[in-house]
């Protein structure tokens, strides 16, 4: 009879059994979505460092000789340690693509991974083990031949073997943020392939015990003024983007997925003791007829058990294979990496396990005070709250306001617990939309400012280092444009961290800016330094830092004179002026212009600003796609609470409407009491979630990526929609309960 009934009271309350299932669903489909996506990405990658032996560091000399060895081995802290010799060449084919080449010492550092051929052959002076992305887009083979170029010498190599690099999973070509595999690549050779018998090794790979920061401190002690520059492994160009690809997704999964279970629960608890509580005299009759206490429990846990548990495993089931097809494309085409190692289904079992628990604790607390009481007094209705005459009830002004407002006050003082938990709802909801939208609308608009307000050129002509500066000024001479250098730049204060120098002349094709994307004047004899990379290094204008130019065993004292704001890449600016007067050599890597370069230069090549535009597209595209699909989502989990916490509102009013019918009241009028306390409530939570939501993007934007600089902000457009969405719930809500108010059939409600 039991399981009839629970039947039947399912299809009753379809409604709510619904949302119970959709809440469920969508909460665990965006938690364990997100969370097994991003952390089984993490996992990889570290999985793949370690199987490579990734180096903890790099040290970088032209002096690596076996004395310079015993002083790095007599640091104590090193545990292993091997040389390359690194050079760029270029590949003697079509369009003369460059090709990082690596003479290693025995590759068991940062080692070479084969996909195809014969493991890298230490001793094998004739092969080459090349970039398999370059391979395949050059339609290359094992067993081909190939000749690199490199300061006028020619290296000439059978492809032995194919595969990938742990310093390569992301690659690309200067002054561009997307791979491209046709012109850029990297190959790696035993040191016995080099054309020479006296090979200068000038990286030293190092691993070590302790900090980086340890390492880099005690290195000077021995070693000072015999190597140009130590890089540690987070600096590493690769390992730092695909750090700031992890870090992003991170910071949004610390964030979203832990709202949307925490508001799935909220909610779930709510309807679901209200279904029960609502079932009250039902239950009187059980226990009156000789059900056990046992077994009407169970009746009524197992319902919401049943449907949060297939709503979880659905959602645990579906959300991971979904975040993975939207995010995995755009992942792959940026990063370069062998296999894919899931985290497995152990965060999956475990949500729906807490999914599972909360529904019966949450739905055994629901019917226990019920079913502790007499039998005699649970088949009566439950009697009213009572409660006292308020504080505000007590001014002479509340007799002057409408029957409206102090009906729906004392209403909610009756039912507080319902109206906080709408309120909490609301909030929920509102931080949901606010922070989402309000981060998917930040990265664009420092899209905008990168390249509307900072970078003003149409062409930008990239040099190569065979031009001098005579070349490259008549060049831009030519094309009216404006040379500029940039570099990595090693700064320390308290601190090491790389950061990018551009050094650049007074003109109006690049911008200097503040937070209000305003133009900053900086002078001749000026440096300024980005605000992310102040406050994260804790510099202020006046201080004096150490620097140090990637490649450059010169270090020098730059005292900062301003602080600008940049949305992309950040670091110091200066002019070629003060560049000079610091004893450093001005050297252009790039020609920017207004105008749209089509001639072609030698040693150089052309990028337009439309083409940087789409890199910067196609860099944002995988947290981009997450981001979307967290927004959509959260739309559909907002609609789904405001849905159901009007509809529980409506089925607790129910008895007063009918109360009021009763005394005359018309219906128009009940609709328009019920709507003023919809509004009441929801206004409130509101107003609350927007300041909340803006401090959920103020923690999220930090953390997405050491480069990117988004300054969080709520625009009116994002306020409006979010106000706009939640209304549009009420309005219908109210729409709806108006049809069934002027229904009511109070003589058939009365009787029961």
């Amino acid at each position: 009879m039991l399981k009839r009934k629970m039947l039947r009271d399912m299809t009753y309350y379809k409604v709510q059994f619904i949302s119970i299932f959709l809440m469920a669903f969508i909460g665990v489909f965006v938690f364990t979505g997100m969370y097994v996506e991003t952390n089984s990405f993490e996992t990889t990658i570290n999985d793949y460092y370690e199987e490579t032996n990734l180096a903890d560091g790099s040290i970088y000399s032209n002096y690596l000789i076996d004395e310079f060895l015993d002083y790095v081995d007599h640091l104590g802290a090193t545990t292993q340690m091997e040389r390359q010799l690194i050079v760029n060449s270029h590949a003697i084919l079509d369009d003369k693509p460059e090709i990082m080449l690596h003479f290693v010492e025995n590759n068991t550092i940062s080692k070479f991974y084969l996909l195809e051929g014969k493991e890298l052959n230490i001793d094998d002076s004739e092969g080459v083990w090349l970039d398999k992305s370059f391979a395949d887009a050059r339609k290359l083979k094992i067993g081909d031949e190939i000749s690199f170029e490199s300061n006028n010498i020619e290296i000439r190599k059978k492809i032995k073997g194919l595969g990938y690099s742990p310093e390569y999973i992301y690659y690309s070509p200067v002054a561009s943020t997307v791979p491209n595999h046709t012109s850029t690549g990297f190959a790696y050779m035993s040191h016995k392939a080099f054309p020479s018998n006296n090979i200068t090794y000038n990286v030293l790979n190092v691993k070590f015990e302790g900090t980086p920061e340890m390492y880099s401190k005690i290195l000077p002690y021995r070693l000072n003024d015999y190597y140009s520059l130590f890089l540690q492994r987070s600096n590493h160009p690769s390992v730092k983007v695909v750090g700031e690809s992890i870090s992003q997704q991170n910071s949004v999964t610390s964030v979203f997925p832990p709202i949307f279970i925490i508001l799935s629960m909220l909610m779930l608890s709510t309807t679901m003791k209200r279904i029960i509580t609502h079932q009250r005299n039902q239950i009187g009759i059980l226990k009156a007829n000789g059900f056990k206490d046992n077994k009407i429990i169970m009746h009524y846990i197992f319902p919401g058990f049943l449907l949060v548990t297939f709503g979880s495993i659905l959602g645990a089931i579906t959300g991971p294979t979904a975040f993975h097809m939207i995010a995995n494309p755009s992942r792959m085409f940026y990063f370069k990496f062998p296999y894919w190692n899931s985290i497995g289904i152990m965060p999956s079992v475990i949500i729906i396990l807490l999914m599972a628990v909360m529904s019966i604790i949450i739905s055994y607390y629901s019917i226990k005070n019920i079913i502790r009481e007499p039998t005699s007094l649970i088949i009566k209705p439950e009697a009213p709250h009572v409660s006292n005459t308020s504080f505000v009830e007590k001014f002479k002004i509340w007799n002057n306001l409408s029957f409206t407002f102090r009906w729906n006050y004392r209403n909610i003082r009756r039912n507080n617990f319902r109206a906080i938990v709408t309120i909490a709802g609301v909030i929920g909801c509102t931080v949901l939309l606010i922070s989402g939208y309000g981060l998917y609308e930040n990265i664009g608009e420092s899209r905008e400012w990168y390249f509307n307000d900072v970078n003003h050129f149409e062409s930008k002509i990239i040099t190569n280092d065979n031009l001098n500066l005579s070349q490259i000024n008549s060049i831009a001479e030519k094309v009216n444009g404006s040379p500029i250098m940039e570099s990595s730049i090693e700064i320390s204060k308290n601190q090491q961290e790389l950061a990018s120098l551009l050094v650049l002349s007074d003109n109006d094709l690049i911008t200097i800016t503040d937070d209000n994307h305003d133009k900053i004047q900086l002078d001749k004899d000026e440096v300024s330094i980005s605000k992310k990379m102040a406050e994260h290094m804790d510099i202020h204008v006046g201080d004096t830092i150490n620097c140090s130019i990637l490649g450059s065993n010169k270090i020098f004292n730059v005292k900062i004179d301003k602080i600008h704001s940049s949305p992309y890449s950040q670091g110091l600016v200066m002019s070629p002026d003060k560049l000079k007067e610091l004893g450093l050599n001005y050297t252009p890597t790039s020609i920017v212009t207004s105008e749209h370069v089509t001639e072609s230069f030698e040693g150089t090549s052309v990028l337009y600003l439309d083409n940087l535009v789409t890199y910067w597209d196609k860099l944002e595209e995988t947290s981009m796609m997450i981001i979307t699909a967290l927004v959509f989502f959260a739309v559909i989990l907002a609609l789904v609470i405001l849905y159901n916490l009007n509809l529980l509102s409506y089925i607790e009013m129910k008895n007063d409407m009918v109360t009021l019918k009763t005394l005359g009241f018309n219906s128009k009028f009940l609709t328009k009491i019920l709507a003023t306390q919809n509004l009441l409530l929801t206004i409130p939570g509101f107003i609350l979630g927007i300041p909340i939501g803006y401090s959920v993007m103020s923690i999220l934007m930090p953390a997405f990526g050491e480069d990117i600089y988004i300054i969080p902000s709520i625009s009116i457009t994002n306020v409006v929609f979010t106000f706009l969405l939640i209304m549009s719930v009420l309005i219908v809500m109210n729409l709806y309960f108006s049809r069934k108010i002027k229904k009511f059939d109070i003589t058939d409600y009365l009787k029961v």
